[in-house]
């Protein structure tokens, strides 16, 4: 009887991790997303269309995704922080909140604004 019950006992589930190729999505817009994680660390890339790409640094805990990033292009800035759920699917969904800074050529600040936006992603490749 003992080693039945031995047989039932779980193998340690295998470690979430966010690492690997990802498009996330927002406002119907898909975005090359790279995150590299090293325990709870995570550093990484977020394709941005209207400039650099994000480098994004955070952390992974508890099914958790937390980021923060900046682009700039020659006349503005972008700052982005954002938080995310692992979801049983294998999915991440979150928000990201956005704060744009636009200057005009003599580097002026001409107008800040922020922005909230909900995203979801999906691991490059599954279906």
């Amino acid at each position: 009887a003992a080693l039945a019950a031995a047989a039932f006992v779980a193998a340690p589930a295998a470690e979430e991790t966010v690492a690997g190729q990802w498009t996330l999505t927002t406002e119907h817009l898909p975005l090359g997303l790279a995150l590299m994680q090293a325990g709870e660390s995570v550093t990484g890339t977020l394709d941005y269309p209207h400039g650099p790409a994000f480098q994004l640094t955070g952390t992974f805990k508890a099914g958790t995704l937390t980021f923060a990033g900046d682009s700039k292009g020659a006349n503005f800035t972008v700052h982005l922080e954002g938080t995310g759920t692992l979801n049983a699917d294998g999915t991440l969904s979150g928000t990201i909140a956005l704060h744009f800074v636009e200057s005009d050529d003599a580097q002026k600040v001409v107008r800040n604004r922020d922005q909230m936006i909900d995203w979801t992603a999906k691991r490059v490749g599954s279906a």
